[in-house]
């Protein structure tokens, strides 16, 4: 039903039919890498703009977030204001470096579309994004007006990654930056962040400073482990399907 099409929009089908038993949803997950962004300049922007235009600049901008989030397999987790957060991992888990991938993909391709974007009046739109690896538990709080969200420390460490962010930039945790290190399918071009003094690091509030890193680009590798072990099948039939027959 349409309803019911709706609802899968919003949550996991799993979390649905807990809701529908009068269950508590609370998800345990060991690894997720969680996005958050937001514009840069966002308060005057809207300003200068009517409620209306505001509205508008930000569905256009973030449905083509939300097509890409589906392309790269990460869940949309809301909007609040100008901020985007979503995460990888979670609802359906995959492995820490896989997780890590998806959404480093996915924050460079929102990086190429905030590029590309203009408003109606021809004005251009600049972001900042973070990124943070880590444990978080997921669930909904409340019946009414129930909403699939995220809690923990990984979610507070990924806001500060935004908020510490640049311009048009991708600043990534330490947790992220090691789980990138092993992504299954593509290289990462990640540069240890410095300030004006040419220090390493960051001063985050609450977690002192802290070794972060930009993500710049990523290159799909040649092959893959899994691309290599298909070969491999492939390669072991054709021996066997080759052998003579032996006379009986």
């Amino acid at each position: 039903t349409q309803l019911e099409s709706i609802l899968l929009r919003l949550m996991p089908p799993r979390a649905i039919e807990k809701l529908r038993r009068g269950e508590t949803i609370v998800e345990k997950y060991d690894m997720v890498t969680i996005f958050f962004s937001d514009i840069v300049g966002y308060t005057k922007m809207s300003s200068e703009m009517t409620p209306q235009e505001v509205m508008k600049m930000l569905n256009d901008l973030y449905s083509k977030f939300d097509i890409e989030a589906a392309k790269h397999g990460i869940f949309k987790v809301e909007t609040i204001g100008d901020a985007y957060i979503a995460v990888a991992g979670c609802p359906k888990k995959c492995s820490g470096p896989e997780a890590a991938q998806r959404m480093a993909l996915f924050a460079l391709d929102a990086m190429k579309i905030v590029k590309d974007y203009q408003t109606d009046d021809g004005a251009n739109v600049c972001i900042r994004a973070g990124l943070a690896s880590g444990p978080c538990v997921a669930g909904v709080i409340g019946t009414a007006l129930p909403k699939y969200t995220l809690f923990g420390d990984t979610v507070n460490f990924a806001a500060r990654m935004e908020q510490t962010s640049q311009k048009m930039k991708i600043q990534i945790s330490p947790s992220t930056q090691r789980m990138l290190l092993d992504a299954p399918a593509y290289d990462f071009e990640c540069v240890e962040r410095r300030d004006d003094s040419g220090e390493l690091g960051v001063e985050l509030k609450g977690k002192g400073r802290q070794y972060t890193y930009w993500v710049e680009s990523a290159t799909k590798m040649s092959t893959s482990p899994k691309t290599d072990e298909i070969a491999a099948e492939k390669a072991k039939m054709v021996d066997i399907l080759e052998q003579p027959e032996e006379n009986v």
